[in-house]
């Protein structure tokens, strides 16, 4: 049957081999086609190519009529896509042996709950079964080295679904004495499963251990102290000059070059970080990360290649006391256009195009100015709904919290400081040196001055942040403190409360949200109201907004934002450029309206 239309499609579902329970999820995701289409399923074609284009991949930056959420929409495109890719890319089925006819239908009839197989078994031994037939192996034939053999010829996704294959298999033959109309199809011992396919840790690593590094660790571990503490001994209370986070950057990058020259095997026993750190030895890692990368077609023009160089140079040249000749090759090594790219120094192409679609879109930057309150609008419909008495679903309420944590960040973004996403989330709202202290307002909601302060050593270039949020920003930090704080601490929609620790940002431990959960509440509840943007995002609008105010604002942009101002100029140029064209444009414009106007003639010999 040539399927061509969704219609089709939903009368073949039952043959595509998903779980009844699933299958229901579907047909109602195929069912609803007719709603988001606006016509009949039997005019639908099922084009992969055009749903992509229509539909989109990934991101959600539009949600579509007659979905209310994103979530929605994007439930209702991963399923139908995903029927659409099966039927569409689904090979001639395989004529199953009758041996494996005879186990499938074994296993169909005792699986589930309380049954010798789990629920489901006969879709992972399905594809045991498939495999076999097409290689005319029966079930008798199926041997160690014959599962090692076929399984380097599956994707991961295949690869996965056979090994659970060969479980359901060897349950069957643990059996096999109690099975007397299965004896002659099963073999006689259990199948070994292979090894699993995965590159050698490397032995080098710190959490390895291995008794060989330990001299390159000592060292490592001696170097990142001073850089923390300084010549003195470190005192109790004292300021940390280099963090944690900086710190863990500088292990990754050791990380990396022992990676590197153990691949190549370069690295001996009982070396020092003076006899790891060298030119040599660079140049070789950076080959094997560049080799290794354009094998597996990755992009290998990014700054992380120059990350690592830099660090492992700074170590080198300042710490180890290397020679002249080996200090000059060195520096050059981290300025060679191989490694310093043309990404390096600059806003990613990704991020750059955003805010240049944000400089024409005047209705964006407007809705942006009332992201706050349109996020607290949109919390606020399900938080009225459940004062009112009314049943709210768990999802639903999950949604309204996101929204609310998503309101603040905002407003403190726009309204306080563009803090970079680490320190906002890790901000506290009271105890002992707490950045933001708002334990008050909660009882007095008048407005009164906050302050936002937090230490240099907590920020990543060590700019010390002193500002006085807007007055407009109090009101949503009250129904924030009322409203959707304390509803994740003791009334969590899943039953996973958070802890009332110190910190604004609470999680469910005493640390502060976890970065990708805070990153992902901002983000999603973002797009709840249609505005795709992320947290770092914000930041760019903030010195957008300045410097569309005031062109020439650069210190005035590089102070809010903690960047000194030779950045802001880097990344924000392109705005100058833009403005000079569209100066440039009105003159032009103005000399083609001069050449229209009468001019008086001149007579040279007048008589």
């Amino acid at each position: 049957m040539n399927i061509i239309t969704m219609k089709q499609i939903e009368e073949t579902l039952p043959n595509l081999g998903y779980a009844a329970s699933f299958e229901k999820n579907l047909r109602a995701s195929i069912r609803k086609c007719e709603k988001v289409y606006k016509t009949d399923l039997s005019r639908i074609p099922t084009d992969l190519a055009a749903f992509d284009r229509k539909w989109g991949r990934g991101r959600v930056r539009h949600i579509p009529k007659p979905f209310q959420t994103a979530d929605q929409f994007r439930t209702w495109r991963k399923n139908t896509r995903m029927v659409i890719a099966r039927v569409l890319a689904a090979p001639k089925p395989v004529a199953m042996s009758s041996e494996w006819a005879s186990l499938l239908t074994f296993v169909e009839e005792n699986q589930g709950k309380g049954q010798l197989l789990r629920p489901n078994s006969h879709l992972t031994f399905g594809v045991l079964a498939r495999v076999a037939s097409q290689a005319n192996t029966l079930p008798n034939q199926i041997t160690d080295v014959w599962v090692q053999q076929q399984t380097c010829h599956l994707n991961s996704a295949q690869r996965k679904s056979f090994l659970r294959g060969i479980g359901r298999f060897n349950a069957i033959i643990a059996r096999r004495p109690c099975l007397p109309e299965l004896e002659k199809l099963l073999p006689i011992q259990e199948i070994n499963k292979p090894a699993p396919l995965r590159p050698q840790s490397n032995q080098w690593r710190r959490k390895a251990n291995h008794p060989g590094a330990a001299l390159i660790w000592n060292d490592f571990d001696e170097i990142i102290d001073l850089k923390r503490h300084g010549d003195d001994a470190p005192l109790e209370g004292a300021p940390v000059q280099f963090s944690a986070n900086s710190s863990k950057s500088y292990e990754e990058s050791l990380n990396w070059l022992l990676n590197g020259l153990a691949a190549t095997d370069r690295l001996e026993e009982d070396a020092d970080l003076t006899e790891v750190i060298t030119y040599a030895n660079l140049v070789a890692a950076t080959n094997h990360w560049v080799t290794a990368r354009q094998a597996r077609g990755q992009e290998t023009k990014s700054s992380t290649l120059h990350n690592h160089v830099t660090r492992l140079v700074h170590l080198a040249v300042n710490y180890l006391e290397p020679s002249s000749k080996e200090v000059e090759r060195l520096v050059k090594l981290r300025k060679k256009p191989s490694i310093r790219t043309a990404s390096v120094g600059k806003m990613s192409e990704a991020r750059e195009a955003w805010i240049k679609d944000f400089d024409r879109d005047v209705a964006k930057q407007e809705r942006a100015h009332r992201l706050p309150e349109q996020l607290q609008h949109r919390a606020e419909r399900t938080l009225s709904k459940s004062r009112a008495g009314q049943k709210v679903r768990p999802g639903e309420m999950m949604a309204a919290l996101r929204a609310g944590v998503a309101a603040l960040a905002a407003a403190m973004l726009f309204r306080a400081s563009p803090l970079r996403a680490t320190n906002l989330r890790t901000v506290r709202m009271r105890g002992e040196g707490a950045e933001f202290d708002v334990e008050d307002l909660g009882q007095d909601s008048r407005l009164r001055e906050l302050r936002l302060s937090v230490p240099g050593e907590q920020v990543k270039n060590g700019a010390f942040i002193d500002e006085i949020a807007d007055d407009d920003l109090a009101p949503i930090v009250v129904w924030y403190l009322k409203a959707i704080r304390p509803r994740l601490i003791t009334d969590h929609p899943f039953n996973k409360p958070y802890t009332d620790s110190d910190y604004l940002f609470p999680s469910t431990s005493e640390q502060p949200m976890e970065r990708s959960n805070f990153s992902e509440m901002f983000r999603r509840a973002c797009i709840e109201v249609n505005f795709d943007m992320t947290m770092h995002q914000a930041r760019h609008v903030t010195a957008y907004w300045i410097l569309s105010m005031d062109p020439n604002a650069w210190d005035e942009a590089a102070a809010l934002l903690g960047d000194d101002d030779l950045t802001v100029r880097k990344y924000y140029g392109w705005m100058n450029e833009r403005r000079a064209s569209k100066a440039g444009r009105e003159k032009l414009q103005q000399a083609r309206k001069g050449i229209r106007k009468h001019r008086k003639g001149e007579y040279d010999d007048a008589a």
